[in-house]
């Protein structure tokens, strides 16, 4: 049972970089992706001293290329890893019950087609097995986040699913269940909001530029605030990086000429999701590309890899597309003739799509690592995650290394790096307890009836679709949205019509949320971003309201409006395309 419910307010998200500075720390967290979030949590919940440190906004980086999808690991079953499908499946519970306004279920039909692994009995044979390896799925969850037996459709249902696939020798269809992380950038933000409230302190914007030590001991880092530049020094007894694709790049900083051992193979892939208007309606697709692939990790290869539809905020993210990279992570970005080398991809697989450049509003951009030595010379995405102690493999104590790649099970990826922490610290810590913790938001009771219940006790001034879409954003945290909104009528105004975001979730992201930057409330604290440009008016009202909060002067409120035009052009929009 969860040992907390945070159906009461959490305290406002702090930024003391004069706390950083004067406190020796048990542990420095470098990256505020996913996994440095959990162990930020984990690490406070047993008792040690913890700073979180982001040099950009928390979950900004390669954990922003989530397509919003909690796997539940049934693809393992095509490498036979049902070790890893098994941690797949407690996480995608765990998250269901501890966000569950951020999570739900969501369907996924597969069309079968022949008698080979696309075949109906394949696609049996797959569901029976997967029903069975997780039939400890729903324990503990609310009956509207329980996951439902999977099941074979026929023809005609398959085809009233998913009109426009390929008909010719289809024989129906398969559908499972997985789920759905509506934003998963507040996901990041309430595991961030739980760690403060449990003592850690964070930092965005504080880009670490060394690494201290004495001798061979590790002892802190030194760091710039990209906001003002200033420079700061933050002790600590150990030092985790979790800093993703910068992970070599902070290697680095011990010494220029001797850089300690990287995660093993280090190379990356740049993954690419497209939002594109709606072509399904909540129900995800797993459309066979017709590109040949070969995964060397497959026991039953398929030949082809499956593209992704899910339904997500009345659009259709498409995904994943990977890609190698190798430049700096810094210049990440994708040009609109990839976009449409991506959409002729999706639309030789799914034609009825008929996808242009102009559908597309957003692009969700991340670096993941790469398969070595994957003989076919096609990008694979790694599946495997490194925990390095450099005392072992390099003789430099004070300093370990997650490097990791799936969303889903990164709390329990974090659990073990904070278990060797707190065993390197000799730190009596207590048991692991985020994985029984409700994050800052979640209700205690059924999210639906949770739900219900706020729109029953909703003010006069906020309709039923507003609450509704304040819950799916805040969860409980609603109440202190709706009372800062009720203290000030004028914050209770849409920015735009076409928009449901209101002007009070501006200002409550500066106040409460440690919103620094534009980009900051326009990407990861609401979604206002991500379903296409808004339009120069609502950027700029935007960037008005939070110079008033933030004490901009003109010059820069106007720089921070271009910042947002730039993130555009950088995932191969024009600012200038409507939704």
């Amino acid at each position: 049972m969860p040992h907390a419910t945070n159906d009461s307010t959490a305290p406002p998200l702090t930024r003391d970089l004069d706390k950083l500075a004067s406190t020796r720390f048990d542990l420095v967290i470098v990256g505020g992706g996913i996994y440095g979030v959990w162990a930020a949590l984990d690490a406070a919940q047993r008792g040690l001293s913890v700073a979180l440190l982001e040099q950009n906004d928390f979950g900004s980086g390669a954990s922003a290329n989530s397509q919003r999808v909690v796997h539940g690991g049934l693809r393992y079953l095509q490498h036979g890893n049902l070790k890893r499908m098994r941690e797949s499946i407690r996480e995608r519970s765990t998250l269901l019950r501890a966000a569950g306004h951020l999570v739900q279920p969501m369907p996924f039909l597969v069309p079968t087609y022949g008698l080979g692994l696309r075949g109906r009995p394949a696609m049996f044979t797959a569901m029976k097995l997967n029903d069975a390896i997780s039939a400890d799925r729903n324990q503990g969850l609310s009956a509207s986040r329980q996951l439902p037996n999977g099941r074979l459709v026929s023809n005609t249902n398959c085809l009233a699913m998913a009109p426009g696939i390929e008909p010719s020798g289809l024989t129906g269809g398969a559908v499972f269940y997985d789920a759905q992380v509506n934003n998963s950038e507040r996901l990041a933000l309430a595991v961030v909001q739980s760690a403060a409230t449990a003592g850690a302190q964070a930092a965005n914007h504080l880009r670490v530029t060394g690494l201290l030590r004495n001798g061979n001991q590790v002892t802190g880092v030194t760091a710039q605030d990209r906001l003002t530049g200033k420079s700061l020094t933050i002790q600590s007894k150990l030092t985790l990086c979790c800093a993703g694709p910068w992970t070599q790049r902070t290697h680095s900083m011990l010494c220029p000429d001797q850089a300690p051992a990287k995660p093993k193979h280090f190379q990356v892939l740049r993954a690419v999701a497209l939002v594109t208007k709606d072509l399904f309606n909540g129900m995800g697709l797993a459309v066979p590309s017709r590109k040949t692939y070969k995964d060397n990790k497959e026991l039953l290869g398929k030949g082809y890899r499956n593209l992704f539809v899910t339904s997500w905020s009345g659009r259709s993210l498409i995904g994943t597309f990977y890609t190698d990279y190798t430049d700096d992570p810094d210049n990440l970005s994708v040009t609109p003739n990839e976009i449409r080398g991506f959409l002729d991809e999706f639309n030789q697989a799914y034609p009825n799509a008929d996808l242009n450049y102009d559908d597309v509003r957003f692009t969700f951009m991340g670096l993941l690592p790469k398969v070595p030595g994957n003989t076919t010379g096609e990008p694979v995405c790694d599946k495997r995650y490194q925990l390095i102690d450099h005392a072992k493999t390099d003789s430099i104590d004070g300093l370990v290394t997650v490097f990791g790649v799936k969303w889903t099970t990164a709390r329990d990826v974090a659990q073990q790096a904070v278990t060797l922490a707190a065993h390197k610290l000799q730190h009596p810590a207590p048991p692991c307890r985020t994985a029984h913790t409700l994050l800052q938001g979640a209700p205690s009771a059924d999210p639906a009836k949770a739900l219900a219940a706020a729109i029953n006790a909703k003010p006069n001034w906020a309709t039923e679709q507003l609450i509704t879409h304040l819950f799916d954003t805040y969860g409980t945290e609603l109440t202190q949205v709706l009372a800062l909104a009720d203290a000030d009528p004028h914050l209770q105004e849409p920015i735009d019509v076409h928009r449901p975001t209101i002007l009070v979730q501006i200002v409550h992201a500066a106040r409460h949320e440690m919103a620094m930057t534009l980009l900051d409330v326009l990407f990861h604290r609401t979604d206002a971003g991500f379903l296409g440009y808004p339009g120069d008016r609502f950027v700029e009202r935007c960037a008005q309201v939070l110079a008033d909060e933030l004490s901009w002067d003109p010059d820069q409120t106007r720089r921070e409006v271009d910042i947002v035009r730039e993130a555009y052009q950088r995932r191969g929009l024009s600012p200038d395309q409507t939704p």
